[in-house]
């Protein structure tokens, strides 16, 4: 059962390219009320998990940030509140 969770698991590009296409088939006006509830549902799911996907990125990400002085590169966790802030 395990090798069927990792089959329909998809990249955020295929998860987005998905959710396009339910865009496009929601708003098409030959689809029918229980379709479209049942194209509902499988996008509400595909952003969850999107979302759930990018907060890891993000708490994955780390910032090559200059040390004082000039004397070499650290790494730090990426902290969205400073994010564009420089150093001084």
């Amino acid at each position: 059962m395990e090798t069927d969770t990792k089959k329909t698991e998809m990249t955020l590009e295929e998860t987005f390219a998905r959710l396009d296409a339910i865009t496009a088939a929601l708003e098409d006006p030959s689809t029918g009320l229980e379709a479209s509830f049942a194209l509902y549902k499988e996008g509400s799911e595909l952003l969850k998990q999107a979302g759930g996907k990018i907060d890891l990125v993000q708490k994955q990400v780390q910032v090559l940030q200059q040390a004082a002085g000039g004397a070499g590169y650290t790494l730090r966790p990426f902290d969205e509140t400073s994010f564009g802030t420089e150093a001084e």
